[in-house]
């Protein structure tokens, strides 16, 4: 009986000198993990400081949004001008050459119709003049009201590039809007 409970004991002491191995050693592994999170990120950071230099200045926007775009459609987009920038909801309307419009946003395509309602709204005008002004606010999707007939591409930072965001925000910068690094961007392709 007394070898019984002695054997128990040691089993006891036992389990409890593993269980404090296994912390320290857990607690060991979870330090290197954060030593390697840190090291990868500071060269991730480093990557993008490199990327930013100048960015601005040689990213032709026209190009890159086209870029964005095609990776999701049936054949290559190519943009020929800037039909409009609306600073209302951050969105830029686009000319495609093979007479499609594009609207990029960073906001989703319920934001979009409901700046559209809102614009069909205000848009009954009696005199000529204000016909003419409320042109240059006409709906962004055009005729549709429920977003029928509109292709919605949604662009992610984690399905692009890790330099989407910085890209996205030297395009902005060139187009004369304020999207702040966005994580996503909303292309509306109309036909």
């Amino acid at each position: 009986m007394t070898v019984e409970i002695s054997v128990a004991i040691l089993v006891f002491f036992l389990t409890i000198i593993l269980a404090v191995y296994n912390q320290r050693q857990a607690s060991a592994l979870r330090g290197m993990e954060r030593l390697v999170q840190d090291f990868v990120a500071m060269q991730i950071r480093d990557r993008r400081t490199r990327h930013i230099d100048g960015l601005a200045d040689r990213i032709d926007p026209l190009d890159w949004l086209a870029r964005q775009a095609s990776s999701e459609l049936d054949t290559p987009l190519i943009i020929s001008d800037v039909m409009r920038v609306v600073q209302d909801i951050q969105a830029v309307e686009l000319r495609a050459s093979d007479g499609l419009r594009v609207i990029v946003s960073t906001l989703p395509k319920s934001d979009v119709m409901r700046f559209d309602r809102r614009l069909r709204a205000m848009g009954i005008k009696k005199n000529a003049a204000e016909r003419v002004a409320s042109f240059a606010s006409r709906p962004l999707l055009g005729k549709s009201r429920w977003g029928w007939g509109v292709q919605t591409i949604e662009r992610v930072m984690s399905q692009a590039n890790e330099f989407f965001d910085i890209e996205a925000d030297a395009v902005s910068e060139r187009l004369g809007l304020k999207w702040g690094k966005p994580s996503r961007l909303y292309f509306y392709v109309v036909k």
